[in-house]
């Protein structure tokens, strides 16, 4: 049942911004490989590189763009049927530049949902935005739940959360089919560790497997909830298509909480000897606990997260060891 609406995607015309990106450019393969749509990939490559999507580069259509530009992003929209808006300034760098956050964060959505306002396109189906869970904040009741407060401690949570609404102020106002994900700190392969907003897991993964030590901020015993890449690709692809995800948010994640001193166990199952360092807690994100409910993406569109914690670090130490 549900792989009849994963069907409706195939062979369509399929735009993704920040599509260099970790998920962004797992998505374009995935549109690519196991749909075989015709993709149109935005991104300024600031943090990324082509070489991401390599295996694919010859059946995109690559556009080294800002998501702002829009004299040259908006004559791209020509007969897209999905947009995809990844295209986002990373949680570790929002505060050092918080213009330039609110700019591709938050203004690229509202000036695309402008676009679509003005320019009203029958062959768009749907205009998929994806956020963050850490438009939560630090909640005080887990596991959390779309319908639960927002509380942004930071300015990328604002910013994201900017983005979610006008998204949906767009579909109430002007009917543009739209969706929302909020993802749960998303592993996995392809994240690169040169890239310095590279996620704790791929550090860490990277680190253990060159004999570097895991820094550990402190006590380690602060947990989240940890989505494997295929997962969040398959439910950013199933919100995109799945009638009942229209003008709606839903978290992705797996709802199940693990501590980053139980990441270190798991990887010192696959990798033993790896040693670790404790040091001062940052201020960004530094939430004490996050474990999201995933109730309504699975009672309303079928999903569920395939991959656990311990056959998703093995499938990245995998990768990391295939590419190192």
């Amino acid at each position: 049942m549900i792989k009849q609406h994963y069907d409706k995607i195939r062979k369509k015309k399929v735009m993704v911004t920040g599509g260099l990106g970790f998920v962004g450019h797992n998505l374009v393969k995935s549109l690519v490989e196991d749909y075989e749509c015709d993709v149109i990939v935005i991104d300024d490559c600031i943090n990324s590189s082509e070489e991401a999507i390599a295996s694919v580069r010859d059946k995109v259509a690559f556009h080294k763009i800002s998501v702002l530009d829009t004299d040259r992003l908006f004559p791209l929209f020509k007969d897209v049927h999905y947009v995809f808006h990844l295209a986002c300034i990373q949680i570790a760098a929002s505060s050092s530049n918080p213009l330039a956050d609110m700019q591709v964060n938050a203004q690229s959505t509202l000036q695309i949902l402008e676009y679509f306002r003005h320019n009203p396109s029958p062959a768009l189906e749907r205009f998929v935005y994806t956020s963050s869970c850490s438009v939560y904040g630090s909640s005080s009741r887990l596991p959390v739940r779309e319908e639960d407060p927002t509380r942004v401690l930071s300015n990328y949570a604002a910013t994201k959360l900017l983005g979610e609404q006008y998204t949906l102020i767009y579909n109430r106002n002007y009917n543009i089919p739209v969706s929302v994900v909020r993802y749960s700190n998303v592993f996995g392969y392809g994240q690169s560790p040169r890239n310095p907003y590279c996620g704790v897991l791929g550090k860490f993964v990277h680190n253990a497997l060159t004999g570097q030590s895991l820094s550990i901020f402190g006590d380690g015993e602060q947990t989240r909830d940890y989505t494997f890449i295929t997962d969040a690709v398959d439910a950013t692809i199933l919100s995109a298509v799945h009638p009942m995800a229209y003008g709606d948010v839903f978290n992705v994640g797996t709802s199940v909480e693990t501590s980053v001193t139980r990441l270190v166990d798991l990887i010192r199952m696959v990798v033993p000897g790896v040693e670790v360092e404790n040091i001062p807690e940052r201020d960004i994100d530094n939430i004490r606990r996050r474990m999201i409910d995933i109730e309504k993406i699975h009672q309303r569109l079928g999903w569920v997260p395939r991959v656990n914690m311990q056959k998703g670090i093995q499938l990245t130490i995998d990768w990391y060891k295939s590419t190192l």
